[in-house]
């Protein structure tokens, strides 16, 4: 079974007419999500900063909050350091 030259240029050429148009479509539809997608998270990360940001300068400007650790951690105050444990010995 042979296939002439005029049915085999069809085939190539709705085989190049069908990839070529797959790939348009694909790409109008691919960059459309993509745009929404690219949206969606931009704005996600903007709410996403700016709770980050209040939070930040609600605990900045809070001066009744805890401090962190010990305000006292430094100090290294022995009141026993001077004291003759034997009032005999030189």
């Amino acid at each position: 079974m042979a296939l002439d030259l005029k049915t085999v240029i069809t085939i190539v050429v709705l085989v190049i007419f069908s990839l070529v148009g797959g790939y348009y479509v694909g790409m109008a539809v691919g960059v459309k999500k993509g745009l929404v997608q690219a949206q969606v998270e931009a704005k996600q990360k903007a709410e996403d900063s700016a709770a980050a940001s209040e939070k930040l300068a609600a605990q900045a400007a809070n001066p009744f909050s805890a401090s962190s650790g010990n305000p006292l951690g430094g100090v290294n105050v022995n009141p026993f350091a001077n004291v003759k444990t034997n009032p005999f010995a030189q």
